[in-house]
């Protein structure tokens, strides 16, 4: 299990696709939250330096990286099968649940350290911007607030993983998953039926750092329900994987 671990990082590591992605993430990311610090808040937001214009800046670690995370957990698995790379890293490893559970740890790993950078360089960016407008203390836990963001882009990943082995096309995986996220949970059914939305694996998310918790789980609900999501799909994932015929 080792050997497929170290075999899975050394595929992240000489693949562009993952350095241009994680670039693009902390770069996203601290521009938009230090944009929400500098910028006038229009009228009926929150104050800056307001607990939910704190939670709004600090989570756009979680917002921008999640869905990157997604995306780069697609390719992770759904790449290989497009490359047909999938058939040598099977042939090396003929127990393919192995190989799933390598893929696995990896992109959880990495996800989870992409999203503690991202969330690192925005505290360090926004507050002396904050300091600069007068806020020398914001109201809410970072420390907290961090651990969700890790969570959220590590548990993402793992979802990305598991979409890209139940699709094994890599557009139609990306599609769906993103058609899932932002249209079905995010415009419908957040506004629909926000009970059953806070309940699905967006709203569990979100969970994790919002401070509305008339709308979301708390913080350590809606990690047991984000964790408990994504192990259910990557089980079937890897159950399927085990048992599908390579062509």
């Amino acid at each position: 299990m080792t050997g497929l671990i170290r075999l899975e990082f050394f595929k992240l590591r000489t693949t562009p696709a993952f350095y241009v992605t994680a670039a693009a993430v902390l770069f996203l990311s601290v521009v938009s939250a230090a944009t929400n610090v500098l910028l006038k808040p229009q009228a009926g937001a929150p104050g800056v330096g307001s607990a939910m214009n704190a939670q709004h800046v600090l989570s756009q670690a979680a917002a921008v990286g999640s869905m990157a995370m997604f995306v780069l957990g697609v390719l992770v698995i759904a790449g290989e099968y497009r490359q047909r790379t999938i058939l040598g890293t099977f042939l090396g490893e003929p127990r393919r649940l192995r190989v799933v559970v390598a893929k696995l740890f990896t992109v959880a790993t990495v996800g989870a350290v992409v999203g503690a950078l991202t969330y690192g360089a925005i505290v360090a960016v926004t507050i002396p911007l904050y300091a600069g407008k007068g806020v020398h203390h914001l109201p809410i836990n970072l420390a907290s607030m961090g651990l969700g963001t890790v969570l959220s882009t590590a548990a993402y990943r793992l979802l990305g993983v598991a979409v890209g082995a139940l699709a094994r096309n890599t557009v139609a995986a990306i599609i769906s998953g993103l058609i899932w996220i932002q249209l079905i949970e995010v415009a419908v059914l957040e506004n629909a039926t926000p009970s059953l939305a806070k309940w699905l694996p967006v709203g569990a998310a979100q969970g994790l750092t919002s401070l509305d918790k008339s709308h979301f789980l708390p913080p350590a609900g809606a990690a047991a329900v984000l964790v408990g999501w994504a192990t259910v799909l990557v089980v079937v994932a890897a159950r399927l994987s085990t048992r599908r015929e390579l062509r």
